[in-house]
């Protein structure tokens, strides 16, 4: 009855979106009803996403997923100021109080913004991504199988997409040109196609390696490795280094886990490195300046290519938009430009001889390319030691609860935490190179991540 009300309104008034409007009615009903539901449904639907980007609307969304964040973030807030606020040991988590520092800050430095309704637009837009994937995924994973049923709803459907890319990559014979748009149109970039496969390849793994941690049924294992050949062809033919470098990073961090390094030895570790290649920069770019290598469809010359910073257009661009926000930063330290407005404002800044074959003036092709540079030059200083301590408390309180886990009955749960930890390594080594946290298919990974070692660790620290 609703649904043929609709079509005659809609076909009357001659305006499309009416017919959305019994689809909105069930989701708010899922949402108010089915809390669990809807957080399950926007899992399967976000890989299958469509972004619209329309100059004539005068903002991009991302449907249906947008709409759907939207309702369980309001959701999720009336529930906290009528029902219960979220538990005392998941606001004090350091997960949680680094996020609510960032955004705060984010949000006190919008009226010195050099564009303040771009800013409120992308902390707004951060917001509804973070209530559902974070707070709302929290509450879903106290019991820690539905992280699992979770993450495996939204793995179905990108495996569609990644066996549909597949099939219009192959028409085109998998030319490094074709993979940047044979994800279409559930994902717009090969990069972001690329995160979302390493995320998920590592889970993958650890299922095909311990398949009855997770399921009952003795041929599931077949099942597991043909999806996990599906995958890495995936990922390798997305042509995305940053995703190949990830699922290195991710094997290396499991190997520090395995010897048993606490966090403290690891971030000793990371300082030693960064000190070491800052006073070794000179004699280490005249190196890389040898590489002449340039990305290409053979795999092999991609992968050398990831190095040659002499003649490579896409890593020359990175230097060159790397470059242009260091000069921003210099002008504005300690508050930034404004959250969002990188691109926007970037332009100016770049110098002549630092451009390359693919530069812009016209805000229209990629932003910084780094998910670290991105939050200090526009937040400044503070709001990047914000960020990045979310990544720090995330590592350090999954290690150290990974590395307490030891009894018989507590090894499903540690299966699952290092799931999420290897997942969100690949993504924070990903975002050296690339920033997808305004794309809602990264931002459900990433927060939803972040979630499950939140939550878990709140239920085993207030058991002890």
């Amino acid at each position: 009855m609703v649904w043929a009300l609709a079509l005659i309104l809609g076909l009357y008034a001659e305006q499309w979106w009416i017919l959305l409007l019994p689809f909105a009615l069930g989701l708010a009903l899922l949402v108010i009803y089915r809390m669990d539901w809807a957080l399950y449904a926007l899992a399967t639907i976000t890989p299958l996403s469509i972004l619209i980007d329309d100059a004539s609307l005068g903002f991009a969304i991302q449907i249906p997923t947008d709409p759907l964040m939207i309702m369980i973030s309001s959701a999720l807030i009336m529930r906290w100021i009528l029902l219960k606020p979220p538990s005392s040991a998941v606001l004090w988590n350091p997960i949680t109080v680094f996020l609510g520092l960032w955004m705060l800050w984010m949000t006190y430095i919008i009226p010195v913004s050099s564009q303040p309704i771009v800013s409120v637009k992308f902390i707004l837009s951060n917001a509804w991504k973070i209530i559902p994937c974070y707070f709302g995924a929290i509450m879903l994973f106290r019991e820690s199988g539905r992280a699992i049923r979770f993450w495996w709803l939204y793995l179905i459907p990108l495996t569609f997409v990644a066996v549909w890319s597949l099939w219009h990559h192959a028409e085109d014979g998998f030319t490094k040109e074709a993979s940047y748009w044979a994800s279409e149109p559930f994902v717009i970039n090969h990069g972001i196609y690329g995160a979302m496969l390493g995320f998920m390849i590592p889970l993958v793994i650890l299922h095909l390696i311990r398949p009855y941690a997770f399921f009952r049924l003795i041929w599931i294992r077949p099942i597991l490795l043909a999806l996990l050949i599906v995958l890495v062809i995936a990922v390798t033919m997305s042509y995305t280094r940053a995703a190949w470098a990830s699922l290195i990073a991710a094997l290396g961090f499991y190997l520090f886990l395995l010897l048993k390094i606490q966090f403290r030895w690891l971030m000793l570790l990371a300082i030693l490195a960064t000190t070491l290649i800052a006073i070794n920069s000179g004699p280490l770019l005249m190196y890389l300046m040898r590489n002449k290598t340039d990305s290409q469809d053979r795999l092999d010359k991609h992968l050398e290519s990831i190095s040659n910073v002499r003649s490579d257009a896409s890593n020359l661009e990175r230097l060159n938009r790397w470059a242009s926000g260091f000069r921003m930063l210099s002008e504005r330290p300690w508050m930034g430009w404004g959250p969002g407005t990188y691109m926007l404002e970037y332009a100016p800044f770049q110098n002549p001889y630092e451009k390359t074959i693919i530069s812009t003036n016209n805000a229209d092709v990629g932003g910084i390319h780094s998910e670290y540079f991105g939050p200090l030059i526009e937040s400044g200083i503070p709001g990047f030691l914000f960020f990045v301590g979310i990544l720090l408390a995330s590592l350090q309180r999954g290690m150290s609860l990974w590395y307490r886990l030891k009894d018989e009955d507590q090894q499903r749960d540690r299966l699952i935490l290092l799931c999420a930890m290897l997942g969100l390594v690949t993504y924070y080594t990903h975002g050296f190179f690339n920033n997808y946290l305004d794309m809602d298919k990264t931002a459900f990974l990433f927060w939803s991540g972040l979630a499950l070692i939140t939550s878990m660790d709140a239920r085993y620290t207030s058991e002890t």
